[in-house]
């Protein structure tokens, strides 16, 4: 394995670790905020997160897509990508129902209101949780094949 190649498998490893124990009290302190935030697909299958950044240690404030998302636990709040955790604020669907609430008290007669994501396409939760699920295995099964790649 390249030496480039064995860094990234090292980063997923490490990240699905730190998904599966969940973060810290201290992670999510110190994890940007993502507001109006969506999960997409790239066109190589990857799934991100895009949405509007807060605090993050790269970016500052800036409308953004992630690195690889790892895991997402949207009742708890929190989302782990291949470099870092984020805290989730409000999902992409309020934005999109406000405005469409904007639109009625204007007196338009607004019934949905379509964004394009291109080139990525958004991802629903059911078809998120099976690519994330394949692509722990995918890591997973590499690793042993490469067991000079550690956590």
């Amino acid at each position: 394995m390249i030496p480039h190649h064995r860094k990234e498998l090292n980063r997923a490893i490490s990240a699905i670790h730190a998904a599966e124990v969940g973060p810290t009290e201290i992670d999510l302190a110190d994890a940007p905020l993502l507001a109006f935030w969506q999960v997409l697909l790239d066109s190589r299958g990857m799934s991100m997160l895009f949405g509007e950044v807060t605090d993050h240690p790269k970016l500052g404030k800036t409308t953004m897509t992630s690195s690889r998302l790892i895991a997402i636990d949207r009742e708890a709040g929190w989302a782990r990508t291949i470099s870092r955790w984020y805290r989730l604020g409000r999902p992409f669907n309020d934005l999109e129902a406000e405005l469409i609430q904007a639109c009625h008290k204007a007196g338009h007669d607004v019934v949905s209101a379509l964004f394009d994501f291109s080139p990525h396409t958004p991802l629903d939760a059911d078809h998120l949780d099976r690519l994330l699920a394949d692509y722990v295995a995918l890591v997973r099964k590499i690793s042993l094949e490469y067991p000079e790649a550690k956590a």
